[in-house]
């Protein structure tokens, strides 16, 4: 009797506190949405290629402003490839994948703790209701190295998207900023190269066929790694389905 009334006094609290946490996604909806509008309005996007020019009079301290606009766009959800094709023509080949990889990944780093910190609880107490839903909760908390990799490395769902997603789930920050970080490099490295092929190639009316090279090999290291990560998670997931019926038929009663 005790243990049932203590069972109804903690879900008594839990629904009570949970009244207190809807506010946080609306608020947090709200404020994407403004930050969607606003780039729109005054087409932040386009406004994003006339910055070369301000960054190169910086100095030393372009690298730095540049990672921190890199950073900006992806909390703001504003599309960052603009800036990140600038990079090599900024700061060169080497220092261009340094900062692009930098931004993003903290970017990446600001938009999950703003998602986890204005969310995550909310979305804790629905999924605890929806089975279904928890089970790819439990895939991504369970297998996020895999998962955020692959997310990563093919990016059905943009990036921007990504960042605020994950920070719902219930990965743990450490694996999420580390493999977001190794998943994002090679993109990195394939726009930044990518741009410099461009460049050189108007400029110099010669192609540089050793970029080109880093090029094509990093597209096939690319292919080959979305492969290997779809097929660790897809065998990941079957061995935590076969666990999960092995011991829902361990725990059924014998007849």
């Amino acid at each position: 009797m005790s243990t049932q009334n203590g069972s109804a006094e903690t879900e008594e609290q839990a629904r009570q506190a949970g009244h207190g946490w809807w506010w946080r996604p609306v608020l947090l909806i709200a404020a994407l949405a403004l930050l969607w509008y606003v780039a729109w309005r005054y087409d932040l996007g386009d406004r994003l290629t006339n910055i070369r020019d301000w960054i190169d009079r910086l100095g030393l301290l372009g690298p730095l402003v540049f990672i921190m606009l890199r950073a900006g766009a992806g909390v703001a959800m504003i599309p960052g490839s603009a800036i990140s094709m600038t990079a090599g023509l900024l700061f060169g080949t080497v220092t261009g994948i340094v900062c692009v990889s930098a931004g993003k990944t903290l970017g990446a780093a600001a938009a999950f703790l703003i998602s986890r910190y204005f969310a995550r609880d909310a979305v804790a107490r629905w999924i605890a209701r929806k089975p279904r839903f928890g089970s790819l909760d439990r895939i991504v908390r369970e297998h996020g190295a895999v998962v955020v990799a692959l997310m990563r490395l093919f990016p059905a769902v943009p990036f921007t998207v990504q960042n605020y997603a994950f920070g719902l789930s219930g990965i743990s920050f450490r694996t999420y900023v580390f493999w977001s970080w190794l998943g994002m490099l090679p993109w990195a490295i394939v726009v930044v190269v990518g741009m410099s092929i461009v460049t050189e190639t108007l400029t110099t009316g010669r192609v540089p066929w050793a970029l080109l090279v880093v090029l094509g090999a990093m597209v096939l290291v690319i292919l080959a790694l979305v492969v290997y990560a779809f097929l660790r998670l897809r065998a990941a997931t079957r061995v935590s389905g076969d666990s999960v019926a092995d011991d829902g038929h361990q725990g059924r009663p014998l007849h």
